[in-house]
């Protein structure tokens, strides 16, 4: 298995944690552990609390250093960034910490489930009618 290691901006504890950014984490926590349970190693390290492994890492120290703390979260698989600015999917960490194929397929498939949009029929009444068929696909008559 291969290494992960995740370079985070603030989140929560810089006091900017809307809904969003709350799933967000939540979702890493899971994948996170799950993924260590897979046996890949992976480390998490947040801006505010683990300073000094942010200049400790060349790479990360010269990303900050040109792009900003606008490139966190970054993500490091073998020695190069694999993903900046968002967290990755599921899928992707899964991919990079080198899990096997039968594994892939299921965050595959768990990837594809939420992606999954259903359409819900919408029923007009004649309330909702303007008088002009051409609003809608309701018979007028």
């Amino acid at each position: 298995m291969k290494r992960l290691e995740i370079y985070e901006p603030a989140g929560c504890a810089g006091g900017n944690c809307n809904t969003e950014i709350e799933k967000e984490l939540i979702r890493m926590e899971h994948i996170v552990n799950d993924l260590r349970e897979k046996g890949v190693s992976v480390s998490r390290f947040n801006v505010m609390e683990h300073s000094q492994a942010f200049l400790d890492n060349p790479l990360v120290k010269k990303t900050l250093e040109t792009e900003g703390l606008e490139c966190l979260p970054l993500v490091i698989s073998d020695g190069m960034i694999m993903s900046r600015e968002a967290y990755p999917s599921d899928l992707a960490l899964a991919k990079w910490g080198g899990l096997p194929w039968s594994d892939l397929e299921i965050y595959a498939e768990i990837e594809k489930r939420d992606k999954t949009v259903l359409f819900v029929p919408v029923e007009i009444s004649d309330s909702d009618c303007s008088g002009s068929c051409e609003s809608c696909d309701s018979d007028c008559n």
